[in-house]
């Protein structure tokens, strides 16, 4: 299927359907310290036919799992969302700024609250956004995008100054996205300056973590990107907390080259909404041999991640 494209009216919001409640489109930028074992967030979602929005900036390094113990976080649920607005050059009521300064390629990212955490920094693309086209699963009524760049600027996090200089990624989608509609999904991802991949994992029926299923994603090498055709994931958990420990994937794309990636989690958080929650990992990998750092996101319905821990699997689908 032909990868979805995208233009440069794109990084504006766009026009929600008058029938379509739950529309909903989002905007995230992902950083990370990796000296630090630290994972960062920017990130935003407006629906405008139910005339709210919300989300927020945080940071979380490996001495912390929750909200309540990680170096900063701030995520609202229920924002008035502002009749004006233009996502090229926006702030979202909760402190998230962006501004576009080159088209799909280029932006500026600025958060800031009082003296707890002050943030400027860039995203400069590595390559266009990578579409996928609405109706390919878990994409079942909305285009979405992924897209690599190198990060760099400045946080002041509790008065200390930390340098941002990392690859990291963002994505954006826009369309219908039911609170009461959640489900299983992996979405993990790798960048350095000369290798990077991003791939969706299908969740066994079982949920258990071997041979997961590579539905689709891309591999960049050697300033080529292409589509993976096919591919499987597998994932070691501790057992007590349900958490990624570790991960391989094994994949091929449409060129025939190996995508082989070995990860280890150095960090994670657990995060929360009406959907469910998920567990987002800082992951140092290698991917064919390349050093590089990203993340994972393993994303559960509440009953689903409950079974596993207490024995009581349920299926994927119930």
């Amino acid at each position: 299927m032909p990868q979805a494209q995208f233009t440069p009216e794109d990084d504006n919001f766009h026009e929600a359907p008058a029938d379509e409640t739950w529309f909903t489109e989002t905007s995230w930028f992902s950083f990370n310290v990796p000296e630090r074992k630290m994972g960062g967030w920017f990130y935003a979602w407006v629906r405008p036919n139910l005339g709210n929005c919300g989300g927020g900036f945080f940071v979380w390094d490996d001495k912390g799992t929750e909200p309540w113990s990680i170096p900063y976080y701030k995520y609202q649920h229920t924002q008035p969302l502002p009749e004006e607005r233009d996502l090229r050059d926006f702030t979202f009521p909760e402190g998230y700024s962006i501004k576009m300064i080159e088209p799909l390629m280029k932006y500026e990212l600025s958060f800031a609250d009082r003296d707890l955490v002050k943030i400027d920094c860039v995203f400069d693309a590595l390559f266009p956004p990578h579409g996928y086209t609405s109706n390919e699963p878990p994409f079942h009524a909305q285009p979405h995008l992924d897209q690599m760049g190198h990060v760099t600027g400045e946080m002041v996090l509790h008065g200390e100054t930390i340098p941002i200089d990392c690859y990291s990624i963002r994505d954006r989608s826009w369309g219908p996205r039911l609170d009461h509609r959640g489900g299983r999904i992996g979405y993990p991802f790798a960048c350095a300056s000369d290798i990077a991949f991003c791939v969706f994992v299908r969740p066994n029926r079982d949920l258990s973590d071997d041979n997961e299923r590579v539905n689709h994603g891309f591999l960049w090498q050697d300033g080529k990107k292409t589509l993976i055709t096919s591919g499987t994931r597998n994932v070691v958990r501790d057992p007590a907390t349900n958490f990624p420990v570790s991960m391989e994937i094994d994949a091929i794309d449409e060129e025939g080259r190996p995508l082989q990636a070995k990860g280890v989690v150095e960090s994670r958080f657990i995060h929360s909404n009406a959907r469910g929650l998920g567990c987002y990992s800082s992951i140092r990998w290698d991917v064919n041999g390349h050093s590089a750092y990203g993340e994972d996101q393993d994303v559960w319905r509440f009953d689903q991640w409950e079974g596993v821990l207490r024995g009581r699997p349920v299926p994927v689908k119930k």
